[in-house]
Order: structure tokens, then C-alpha cells, then sequence
């Protein structure tokens, strides 16, 4: 039996992926968390086998778990899955010890697959980052991005400072509804942070966005 953690600031994310491992009969999970601290609490008080990791977790990023584990000599797998990485990104986490790149809009049966996988001692990379021609630039994910007037209206919100709070307030929809946005508009421009949302959109969109 394969003794998995999962470490990933969305709840709804984490709950979904742990029925659908459930339903896998050499596979339990034994752990899940939402933040750097509490995996790096998680991995030294037990053992795991496998740990799939979100990158993006709050302001804080998935490799500082990849390192502190492998410093600490953590041996198990370690299977990102993400909305996204640039490719010096992904070389970055290969080099850390990560044994696998997933990307979050793909089907979940898929994911089993990229887990058994690197359960057997293989590296899964996903397609779009075996094209050495492909560019994943934010630049690039920003000019092909195509909003919605939620997208503007977040956007919008987010130029001017506004807390989540404060924009689900104007918009009258709740705080995870505006992350969930959010989180959107990051996977359309390829960017992981508002400020860089900020940038790129500027870049490319100015004059529909500020009218």
C-alpha cells in the first residue's frame, strides 16, 4: 500500500483528489495539508511513499518543501501538480529531486496514470514541456488570453489594491469565488502572482481593461 500526502492550499481540490485516489486499491492517503509548514510538520512526523505538491501554496512556494524534504532526507516520490510552471521552473524542481510535472486541467484518470508511473520509478513530464519549440512565457499566455467581464471586472479590482474581501464585496459573490478567479486569470496569462498579473495585463491590455 502506497502512503500518499497531499499538500495543496485549495480544500475543495484536495477532498476531490483524495475520493479519487480512495478508489484506487494500492494507494491510501495518510496525510493532507494546506501550507509549507504543515507539510514539512507532516513529513517529518510520518512516513510517506509519495507526495503530490501544488507549487503555487498562499505566498509561498511548493520547492521550499522539495528542498527542506530532500535536505532532511526525505526519499519518497514527489509529484507536482500545478496550474503551471515556466520551463526554467520546471528545470529547476528535476534538478531538486522532483520526480514529475502535472498540469491541473487534465482529466483525473490521467493523474492516476502520471502517479503509478512515478510510483514505478519513471518521470512524468507532461507533453508541453517535452516541445523544445514551445514558448511559456507570461508574455505569450497574456497575448493569446481571451477575458471574460468577470475576468475584467477582477482585474480591475486588483489594479486598484482591493483585498479578495473587499472585491467580493463590490461584486457581490463570495471570497473563494474572487480566488477562484483569480486563479483563472493566472492559468490564462501564465503568470503566478498578482503583481505579475498586474504587468502583463498592462502590457496587452491596457486600453481594454481601463476604459
Amino acid at each position: 500500500m502506497t502512503s500518499v500526502l497531499l499538500v495543496d492550499d485549495h480544500a475543495l481540490f484536495r477532498e476531490g483528489l483524495s475520493r479519487l485516489l480512495a478508489s484506487e486499491s494500492d494507494i491510501e492517503v495518510k496525510g493532507q495539508c494546506a501550507t509549507v509548514g504543515e507539510a514539512l510538520e507532516l513529513l517529518a512526523r510520518q512516513q510517506f511513499d509519495l507526495v503530490l505538491l501544488d507549487y503555487e501554496l498562499g505566498d509561498r512556494r511548493g520547492n521550499e518543501v522539495v528542498l527542506a524534504a530532500r535536505e532532511r532526507g526525505f526519499k519518497g516520490r514527489i509529484l507536482i501538480v500545478t496550474v503551471g510552471l515556466t520551463r526554467a521552473e520546471v528545470r529547476q524542481m528535476l534538478n531538486h529531486g522532483v520526480n514529475g510535472i502535472f498540469l491541473k486541467n487534465h482529466p483525473p484518470e490521467l493523474l492516476v496514470e502520471a502517479i503509478h508511473k512515478v510510483l514505478a520509478g519513471d518521470r512524468w513530464l507532461d507533453p508541453k514541456y517535452l516541445d523544445p519549440t514551445a514558448d511559456d512565457s507570461p508574455s505569450v499566455f497574456a497575448r493569446r488570453a481571451k477575458f471574460t467581464e468577470r475576468d475584467r471586472q477582477v482585474l480591475r479590482g486588483v489594479f486598484e489594491g482591493l483585498a479578495n474581501k473587499e472585491l467580493a464585496e463590490r461584486l457581490n459573490v463570495s471570497e473563494s469565488a474572487i480566488k477562484a478567479s483569480l486563479q483563472q486569470l493566472f492559468s490564462k496569462t501564465g503568470v503566478r502572482t498578482r503583481s505579475q498579473l498586474v504587468r502583463v495585463a498592462l502590457e496587452h491590455y491596457r486600453r481594454e481593461l481601463l476604459n
